[in-house]
């Protein structure tokens, strides 16, 4: 089965390097627009800071990424952070390193291996969860089917993620990607072929 991993919640550690304060905190992010939420919100909550430097990516690959120097020398931050994220093999998050300047210059190798070290702690400190790609599947079925319909679901590792009860159940599910065309077999093998199964996006949820 495909999965990857993100981080269950938000974390924070505090690095100091010759006077420097780097204080990193992870979040777990699904679009750019969260992440740009909880960066505006860091910013904030420390306005006198000298860099907030930043790494995020989402996807199962690690295909949509950005990354920020925010001032500090080309190459020394965002690009040491993200790389911290890539060798924890993680996703769908955010890692935002803000800056107090000490007083003493670290070099630009120095500076590298600080944002690289305090982005590397703070991953330390969180609690991992799966993500697995899923096909939403919609099934609607008679009331006499939910049942088993149910069952089916529970012995396949698919989630219910709704149902809704109408003048018949129309269930929206999650199915993992390699058993997305078989769930929607069995699914209409189970209610004798009554079942109106449509496909519909490629999705990720996690697994606790």
């Amino acid at each position: 089965m495909d999965h990857y991993y993100t981080i269950k919640r938000r974390e924070e550690t505090l690095l100091k390097v010759e006077g420097s304060k780097f204080i990193a905190e992870a979040y777990p992010v699904f679009t750019p627009e969260e992440a740009e939420e909880y960066l505006r919100a860091v910013r904030k909550a420390y306005y006198d800071a000298t860099h907030h430097c930043f790494a995020w990516a989402l996807g199962e690959h690690r295909e949509t990424f950005h990354y920020s120097d925010d001032g500090e020398p080309s190459g020394t931050a965002g690009v040491k952070i993200f790389s911290a994220v890539q060798s924890a093999k993680m996703s769908d998050i955010l890692i935002v390193v803000t800056r107090y300047f000490g007083g003493t210059k670290l070099g630009v190798g120095g500076l590298g291996r600080a944002y690289f070290d305090a982005a590397t702690e703070v991953l330390k400190r969180t609690e991992s969860v799966m993500r697995i790609p899923v096909i939403e599947l919609t099934a609607e079925v008679s009331y006499s089917f939910v049942t088993p319909v149910m069952n089916l679901c529970a012995r396949n590792d698919v989630a219910i993620d709704r149902a809704d009860y109408a003048q018949d159940v129309t269930f929206r599910l999650l199915v993992p990607v390699e058993r997305a065309e078989a769930c929607a077999r069995q699914l209409i093998e189970l209610t004798n072929g009554t079942a109106r199964v449509t496909t519909g996006a490629r999705l990720t949820r996690s697994v606790l």
